[in-house]
């Protein structure tokens, strides 16, 4: 019965992104979850945002209890009894490169000691008890991973959110923008789903979520605007992360979750799992972009993008970007300087 109310309470928040069909009986209900494991046997990953994972290792610390420490114990608990796994993924790279591998990897062994922490005191913080867990001392030693060595894959996408973020203080219409980053990646760069998709949310005119996935672009101190940006590829990085790990599940007895508070980030994960399906076509992700955007300009995005990905493969395009005269850190400093120069901005 409580595990059934934390299932309704999690749904309620859709803090859970499925990269699978969800059972009929709803996504969060622990009978589906339990006949999965036990008949089909199907084993379920978790995959938080680092935020989550973050606040998951500060409960252990002792914090304060509030609301959405409590949506975190539901989470942890909810996981432990229905034997979830929960992965951290590249959560602690994200840390690491701006607090440091010492405290990435302290951070990582508090983690741990939450995820393998005796659930039922949890349990009793989800239903109002904020006394029920004392602060826990490390129960493990602590480790020496090299979190803080830059990711190929964060590089690339940093590459791709500076572009995202120079062709948004273009001033250009917004269709014009969408148009030029899908023209820029199939010639220049690479065809990056996430990034093309985040980029058609962010770019449109009628887009709730686009307010939290570039913080400060337009600030006055030009290095907010910068760190914003960096913040954008590590959501970047997550999801094209969790996309891969959803491929690389597809078909066998592993489902992935995605889980995040951030409404805008879990609407890019559910677009990159359409993107993803078997059943993709441009008429699916016509209807995705509906929303966003006005029907014409959602038919010419969409044919765009369908065109982009039909080429994904493409030898000549993938020799091109081979002999680019450009490297990725120059690329970088490129996009960053095109920011950095944008003086004047409220």
């Amino acid at each position: 019965m409580e595990l059934r109310t934390i299932g309704e309470m999690l749904e309620a928040e859709r803090v859970f992104v499925p990269g699978y069909r969800p059972p009929p009986v709803g996504l969060c209900h622990p009978d589906a979850f339990i006949f999965e494991a036990q008949f089909e046997e199907i084993q379920t990953i978790l995959l938080p945002d680092r935020n989550i994972a973050s606040r998951m290792a500060k409960i252990v610390t002792g914090a304060s209890m509030d609301d959405t420490l409590r949506k975190i114990a539901a989470i942890k608990t909810f996981c432990h009894f229905l034997d979830i796994q929960i992965e951290p993924s590249i959560a602690f790279h994200e840390l690491a490169q701006t607090q440091g591998n010492n405290a990435a990897n302290l951070e990582l062994a508090r983690f741990r000691d939450a995820d393998n922490a005796d659930p039922y005191p949890w349990l009793d913080l989800v239903f109002g008890d904020l006394d029920a867990l004392d602060p826990l001392e490390s129960q493990r030693p602590l480790e020496s991973h090299d979190l803080a060595f830059p990711l190929r894959r964060w590089r690339r996408n940093y590459i791709a959110a500076l572009k995202i973020a120079g062709l948004e203080l273009s001033g250009r219409p917004n269709l014009d923008r969408m148009l030029e980053l899908l023209s820029w990646m199939r010639d220049d760069f690479m065809i990056a789903g996430p990034a093309a998709l985040l980029a058609c949310i962010y770019f449109a005119p009628n887009s709730p979520p686009r307010k939290g996935l570039f913080k400060h672009l337009r600030s006055p101190n030009r290095a907010r605007a910068i760190e914003g940006v960096r913040n954008a590829a590590w959501d970047l990085t997550h999801l094209s992360e969790t996309i891969r790990r959803v491929n690389k599940a597809n078909n066998s007895s592993i489902r992935l979750l995605f889980a995040s508070f951030d409404a805008g980030l879990r609407r890019l994960a559910e677009l990159l799992f359409t993107l993803a399906a078997d059943e993709f076509s441009e008429g699916v992700l016509i209807d995705a972009l509906v929303p966003y955007w006005n029907q014409a300009h959602a038919e010419r995005i969409a044919k765009s993008l369908a065109e982009l990905l039909a080429h994904i493969d493409d030898e000549g395009r993938k020799q091109r970007q081979a002999n680019s005269s450009m490297s990725i850190d120059e690329m970088i400093w490129y996009g960053e300087q095109l920011l950095l120069s944008a003086e004047g901005l409220s």
